[in-house]
């Protein structure tokens, strides 16, 4: 990676997002890029409230300035990494998607301070899931290092690989677990129709043998160092299982494929996002197919 974008708004957690994005950038030897989009709706309510010779707009833009420059500041002292600054005006959506096309990878909050709808990053954070072409890490905690426990669903679609290949890319040096959860279709209903107990544990038990051999597989094929790996298979809906194996492993980040062939693609497209990103503890990186 050579370039990281940060795109923050000033609140809290966008601050976590930025001091995110220096380690990273530290690690990966990359440039490091502070992005804040000033609202142009905001700007055009405010120039309505304000009709005096002092353009208050001009010095709402300016102080931006200030506090980017401020943080990056900050940041370069903490972590040696100077950062570059840039303040546009804009809707915020659509200035974020412009500047990720020169940048490699996205680090943004999970949610924002500014009360305005249209300023508000965790629901731009939500848009641009569906919409960035780039990773994108959405940082839910204060950083303290480099990443060290890292949670790889899978569901051996090519956004597996991408995920995996991603995670080893920003964490190098972590411990990595690979996850597949999995549903035996109609279970239910072939207790209904005579299958005895027995036979679901066998089919069980081939599912997961099938999923051990596909992960292993994937790590031979990726770029992960397989001393640094192990896997898990289990059963179950897929947001509760990887919430409650993040929380087991104590893991500090979950990368996962944007879209997938079953339960990924749901994950990343519906309700089951949002559900992960406001309930896990740790921050998440979307990845695309091309990483």
């Amino acid at each position: 990676m050579k370039t990281i974008l940060a795109a923050t708004d000033f609140s809290d957690e966008a601050r976590h997002a930025a001091d995110r994005a220096a380690i990273v950038a530290e690690e990966q030897h990359a440039h490091l890029s502070l992005l804040h989009v000033v609202s142009s709706s905001a700007l055009n309510e405010v120039r309505k409230l304000f009709r005096t010779p002092t353009d208050v707009a001009v010095k709402l833009i300016d102080d931006a300035g200030h506090r980017l420059n401020e943080i990056a500041a900050d940041i370069s002292l903490k972590t040696g990494v100077m950062g570059s600054t840039d303040v546009k005006t804009g809707q915020a959506q659509a200035e974020i998607l412009s500047a990720t096309q020169s940048a490699d990878l996205l680090v943004l909050g999970a949610h924002g301070g500014n009360s305005l709808h249209d300023l508000i990053l965790g629901t731009t954070a939500e848009r641009l899931l569906r919409t960035c072409k780039r990773p994108m890490l959405v940082a839910k905690r204060p950083p303290k290092t480099r990443y060290e426990r890292v949670l790889v669903p899978v569901d051996f679609s090519p956004y597996s690989a991408s995920a995996l290949t991603m995670a080893s890319r920003i964490a190098p040096n972590a411990r990595m677990t690979i996850l597949h959860v999995f549903n035996l279709p109609f279970e239910g209903r072939l207790r209904i129709a005579g299958a005895s107990e027995d036979d679901i544990r066998r089919y069980r038990e081939e599912e997961q043998r099938a999923a051990e051999k596909k992960i292993w597989e994937l790590i031979r094929e990726s770029p992960v160092d397989a001393d640094r790996v192990s896997s898990a298979v289990e059963s179950g809906g897929p947001s509760p299982v990887i919430l409650a194996k993040a929380e087991g492993l104590s893991s500090d980040l979950i990368v996962i494929g944007k879209h997938g062939q079953s339960w990924i693609e749901d994950l990343f497209l519906g309700s089951t996002t949002r559900h992960v990103l406001a309930r896990s503890e740790c921050d998440v990186l979307v990845v695309q197919k091309w990483v």
